[in-house]
């Protein structure tokens, strides 16, 4: 039975199970955050008198770690799948983009372009490792499988509103990942999609999986933020400003900055990889509307200048009894936080918002808007660059007793709940192949040469 104390800097996801991973083997485990609660980017708030999801989140049948955690900590039996549906808006009109027969009734393609589609989601799905395409520009990918029709038509403006005027470095392993998660939902090919989601939303799994945590003799220093951590001698020293704590390891689930800002012993070459990425963030507009803004889950927009990504209607999927009767939806922009776009006031962006969504729904109007609010992260996920799945940083560091496991070793997908656990798996099996990391006591070593 291991007897290391163990200080997790981070109380999201990663930082979470990250915990629970080491608590179940032994460590004498503390998380911290800067945060009052925990849960990063799953924790919820307040609209309107609803408690949900600041971002959205669904679960797929194919989420695996996800549900396996959710079983864990007691809530298999509150999560619920439903069939939802798929909408694409392009040039003003929205089309149902659900099905087989959706796609073929779409009048926007050839039955040429069509087919081509259809092949081009199966390669994706089931035609070899994604790893091969690491190299390989989406743009070139999805041309070659596509046609260059569909990808102006489709994927371009998909991709822009994801990935905004960078998408074309993306690598075509992201599309690949990204096509293959999304299918998970489905019953086979272009057929039926289901979603799940937890009753009571992250608030529920937030609490059931800190009571577990506890329960595993898990201490929370919550409402810090940390200074620096850095190695004195053979213990890590984790300061908060006017506290310290002191343990024999830290694992760091930070966005790659973030761990760099905090840890200044990392090497120059160490500061060089983990910042060699840039980090999407979101500014994500919530409506809690009293009118009903059509039964699709999501409605991906094609067409610009929009202050949005996509359409994210929460109620289609979740019973509207939980959100009080009314539709929850998620207007989510993706874009580095250092860009103009993402830098807008929440007044401005909700106006736009509104505004942007009468466009695809006439009927819409402001004085349907019971309440708004504007949610925003710096650090989503890194952009997935061609050749980036290469060259990832290790979760061991030059410290010894000091590891970074986040979102930066991601390979190819953005990020997401089940991803992030199978992430944190990775890294943390990683680790325990190392001597030094379960060694208790071992001088600083080199792990970059």
């Amino acid at each position: 039975m291991s007897a290391h104390s163990t200080v997790v800097v981070g109380g999201g996801i990663a930082g979470l199970y990250t915990a629970l991973r080491l608590a179940k083997q032994g460590d004498r485990v503390t998380v911290v955050d800067a945060e009052p609660s925990v849960g990063g980017l799953t924790r919820p708030w307040e609209i309107g008198g609803i408690t949900w999801d600041r971002f959205y989140h669904v679960v797929l049948g194919s989420d695996y770690e996800t549900r396996n955690l959710l079983a864990e900590i007691g809530l298999a039996d509150r999560l619920q799948f439903k069939a939802v549906k798929t909408n694409f808006y392009h040039e003003g009109r929205l089309y149902p983009f659900s099905s087989m027969l959706d796609l073929f009734t779409f009048p926007e393609l050839s039955i040429l372009g069509k087919l081509r589609l259809a092949a081009t989601v199966l390669h994706a799905r089931y035609g070899g490792n994604d790893a091969a395409y690491e190299w390989e520009g989406v743009l070139e990918y999805l041309t070659r499988w596509s046609g260059a029709g569909t990808v102006d038509r489709i994927w371009r403006p998909l991709l822009r509103a994801k990935l905004g005027d960078h998408h074309a470095m993306a690598s075509a392993a992201f599309i690949r990942a990204t096509i293959k998660r999304l299918q998970g939902a489905r019953r086979g090919g272009f057929r039926e999609e289901r979603y799940g989601y937890v009753s009571g939303g992250y608030a529920a799994v937030l609490t059931a999986l800190e009571r577990h945590l506890r329960g595993l003799g898990v201490e929370f220093v919550l409402g810090h933020r940390v200074k620096q951590v850095f190695l004195n001698d053979d213990r890590v020293i984790v300061a908060l400003g006017g506290a310290e704590l002191t343990a024999d390891r830290a694992v760091l689930t930070l966005a790659s900055p973030l761990c760099v800002a905090i840890c200044p012993q990392l090497t120059p070459k160490e500061q060089r990889v983990l910042t060699q990425d840039r980090y999407f963030g979101v500014a994500c507009t919530s409506l809690l509307v009293n009118r009903r803004l059509g039964n699709a889950y999501v409605t991906n927009v094609a067409d610009g200048g929009f202050p949005f990504t996509g359409i994210i209607n929460m109620s289609a999927l979740v019973d509207r009894a939980e959100l009080g009767g009314y539709d929850l939806v998620y207007l989510p922009k993706y874009a580095p936080a250092d860009e103009k776009a993402f830098m807008q006031s929440d007044e401005v962006l909700i106006a736009r918002s509104i505004e942007s969504l009468r466009r695809v729904f006439p009927a819409f109007s402001s004085s349907d808007v019971v309440a708004a609010k504007v949610a925003r992260a710096s650090h989503v996920f890194p952009f997935p660059r061609i050749g980036r799945a290469a060259s990832l940083p290790p979760a061991m560091t030059s410290l010894r007793r000091i590891a970074v496991v986040n979102s930066a070793r991601l390979r190819y997908a953005t990020l997401n709940v089940s991803d992030t656990i199978g992430v944190v798996d990775e890294a943390l099996d990683e680790l325990e192949q190392n001597p030094v990391w379960r060694s208790r006591h071992e001088a600083r070593g080199r792990a970059f040469a």
